[in-house]
């Protein structure tokens, strides 16, 4: 029996036109030994050659002019101005909305802060009332003195544990 000789496939062809470097040693052996195969690559090359000959002729012409990035970065140039000033308009209109803001809660902070010391100092001054002048002013009638020596004098310490023993 003859060794027979195994040609390269299509995938192996396109990978010949494209690269010959993309072939393994073996199958670039094989195509510069086989002219079976030598033939069909030239076919198929002309084939390709043939095809895009085909489209160059066939393929209409653009219907407008084309322009390369390059020229086309030019007019983009014109806005950046633009862009740049309304930028900093953003920033601006952030930056005094943010002082106003910060200061509005600034101001509504110290205004509570005010009214928590006022009202503070209104408890205390009712705490004060309460420790100097323990009975109400009908009790005061009763014991026969409304002036607050007097009544130090009569009722001190001693007397009112005794009245009310804790």
């Amino acid at each position: 029996m003859k060794n027979q000789e195994i040609h390269l496939n299509e995938d192996q062809m396109i990978r010949a036109v494209v690269d010959e470097n993309d072939l393994t040693t073996s199958e670039r052996n094989h195509l510069s030994r086989c002219s079976v195969c030598q033939k069909e690559k030239q076919e198929f090359e002309q084939a390709l050659t043939r095809l895009g000959d085909i489209s160059k002729e066939l393929v209409p012409l653009p219907r407008r002019r084309f322009i390369p990035a390059v020229q086309g970065s030019r007019s983009s140039l014109r806005w950046r101005p633009a862009m740049a000033a309304g930028f900093i308009v953003v920033l601006l209109m952030i930056a005094i909305w943010w002082t106003w803001l910060f200061t509005r809660f600034q101001e509504n902070g110290s205004l509570q802060l005010t009214q928590k010391v006022e009202s503070d100092q209104q408890f205390m001054a009712g705490i004060t009332f309460i420790e100097d002048d323990a009975l109400p002013d009908r009790y005061l009638d009763i014991i026969g003195s409304s002036n607050d020596d007097d009544y130090d004098v009569y009722y001190d310490d001693e007397f009112l544990e005794f009245i009310l023993p804790l």
